[in-house]
């Protein structure tokens, strides 16, 4: 496990599965990836909290101020927002996170046949960016109550690239965390 991300991150879509959305992991990987690169994040889940990526950042020793100002965040409260979003964006980051990606398409005020195309088309999207760039997206298994939406994990599963991880448990201390990622991206 201590090699989570290649080095050089591919160009393609690569899953990040776990508990609450990996958003530990995920937030630990924007603190990273914001020391050296401008970073675009979406926030489908509102899991994105920039006190601990600050926080990890001061671990480095580096000044927060310099590296939050590379993080570019976006959040989505609707699947169609998610869609809009990635429709608009010019994609001149060289590098995407897609925080809680289901989220809003496990909502079922919103028909399960409507979900599916739209995450067709975020896929279609997402997969269009992942030629030119690392697309990481985050993710976790749809509610009990709501199980007939697992085709939309399944239908994410099935569009990601070949690398997926499968974090278990919410804590991973951040020593560790902070090993997995790659030191120069």
């Amino acid at each position: 496990m201590s090699d989570l991300f290649p080095i050089d991150l591919p160009n393609q879509i690569l899953l990040v599965m776990g508990e609450h959305a990996a958003t530990p992991w995920m937030l630990t990987l924007a603190a990273r990836l914001s020391l050296h690169h401008s970073v675009r994040v979406l926030d489908a889940g509102n899991r994105f909290n920039v006190y601990p990526v600050a926080r990890a950042i001061r671990l480095q020793h580096h000044n927060p101020y310099a590296a939050l100002q590379r993080i570019r965040l976006s959040r989505a409260f609707t699947c169609y927002q998610v869609d809009t979003l990635l429709k608009e964006w010019q994609g001149t980051d060289p590098i995407l996170l897609v925080f809680d990606l289901l989220a809003t398409f496990y909502d079922e005020s919103v028909d399960l046949a409507e979900s599916q195309r739209l995450l067709l088309l975020v896929l279609a999207r997402l997969n269009r960016l992942s030629q030119t760039m690392p697309v990481i997206v985050s993710t976790r298994l749809p509610a009990t109550i709501c199980a007939e939406r697992m085709v939309l994990f399944d239908l994410l599963k099935e569009h990601a690239g070949e690398i997926r991880y499968e974090l278990h448990g919410e804590v991973i201390p951040s020593a560790v965390q902070l090993s997995l990622l790659p030191k120069e991206v």
